[in-house]
């Protein structure tokens, strides 16, 4: 098991290291852990990663490794989060707008608009 941890977070470290630099392609599919964090990892969502580290002395290896690889996922800037919030005016339209009794499909002389008013 452990094994299977470390070859999924030597992948994470490849695709860290691959929007670090900027380069065309990114190995999202070299591990499992890489491909389901794709769309967090992809610049369109924002990613916050936690490291634990254990003030224990036989632990001091692993903690130097995990505080590494912290500062290197740190140096990687994915862009600007985008964030798409439904209101509830937007999700009644929508609604109102995919029902088979729709105003807006009844006729074309009826001239409904369904509008928001936070917009």
């Amino acid at each position: 098991e452990a094994r299977h941890i470390n070859k999924s977070l030597s992948a994470l470290g490849d695709v860290i290291y691959s929007l670090r630099s900027k380069s065309q392609h990114t190995p999202y599919r070299n591990s499992k852990l890489t491909y389901i964090l794709q769309d967090s990892l992809s610049g369109e969502s924002k990613t916050l990663m936690v490291v634990q580290i254990a003030p224990v002395e036989k632990n001091a290896g692993e903690t130097v490794c995990s505080l590494n690889f912290a500062q290197r996922v740190r140096g990687v800037e994915l862009g600007p989060a985008h964030r798409k919030v439904m209101g509830a005016a937007d999700r009644l339209r929508d609604t109102v707008e995919a029902s088979p009794r729709s105003p807006a499909k009844a006729s074309p002389r009826v001239g409904v608009k369904l509008t928001s008013r936070f917009q």
